[in-house]
């Protein structure tokens, strides 16, 4: 049972039912005044359906880092629960993988847009992990290649995946908060299987072509095609508004 599950100090559990709408669920808790820290969690077997309520002390463009924070918090509690041989890689901006097979996503949620430098009320990280095969409700439309279980992970459950990513994050929002986004972006970085690549991206309905160079300072994708640089932001992997996801 995931209310039993051993959790930091800092954050404190909401555990629903499989089928609830967590994402939703923590985004009404979000615009209610639900202390930073809150983590709410689907009780099922399938899948790892978790939501982090945050409270940034930082412009809304900085705060965007959280994203990828949330991978590598989300990315170590992976290594520590699959067997040893089993890599564990980052597709840009938000998908996870094991040996190449789409395994986890974590999403953004953040209020109605505002300029860079206002500091969001809330931010919400919300990751999916495929424990089980099956017709999961991803949020960017791509089914798992991979599981848990098809990986090795026999006795894994939510509530061995919901006690280390939350410590795993908090190590890294701590690091972060600590010594800035550099260390964050090295480690995001290492892991990614396409950094140095040539790779296909859509931003806009547009598709860029051209080498990944790496992340900016603002999170955007530097992209390096024939003759220029290109920067190409997350927005995939953000969702803003307060009303009910889409």
């Amino acid at each position: 049972m995931i209310a039993e599950s051993r959790l930091p100090p800092l954050f404190r559990l909401t555990a629903l039912p499989g089928d609830a709408d967590i994402a939703a669920e923590a985004r009404r808790m979000a615009e209610a005044g639900a202390e930073p820290g809150t983590v709410v969690c689907a009780e099922r077997a399938d899948e790892f359906r978790c939501a982090v309520i945050l409270h940034p002390d930082r412009g809304a463009a900085e705060a965007r880092l959280a994203l990828y924070v949330g991978v590598l918090g989300l990315g170590d509690a992976l290594g520590a629960t699959t067997p040893p041989g089993i890599d564990v890689t980052f597709l840009w901006p938000n998908r996870l993988e094991a040996n190449g097979g789409a395994l986890a996503e974590i999403h953004l949620f953040e209020p109605e847009a505002g300029d860079a430098e206002t500091v969001p009320s809330w931010l919400i990280l919300y990751a999916t992990v495929a424990i089980e095969l099956g017709d999961h409700d991803w949020r960017s439309g791509v089914f798992p290649e991979t599981s848990l279980r098809e990986e090795g992970c026999a006795e894994v459950s939510v509530t061995d995946l919901l006690e280390r990513f939350t410590r795993h994050l908090l190590t890294w929002i701590n690091r972060w908060r600590d010594d800035g986004f550099d260390p964050v972006r090295a480690m995001w970085l290492r892991h990614s299987r396409s950094h140095g690549s040539d790779v296909a991206v859509d931003a806009d309905g547009t598709r860029y072509f051209g080498t990944f160079k790496g992340i900016d300072d603002d999170g955007a994708m530097v992209l390096e095609e024939t003759g220029f640089t290109r920067r190409i932001k997350p927005r995939a992997a953000l969702e803003v508004g307060s009303g009910p996801p889409s």
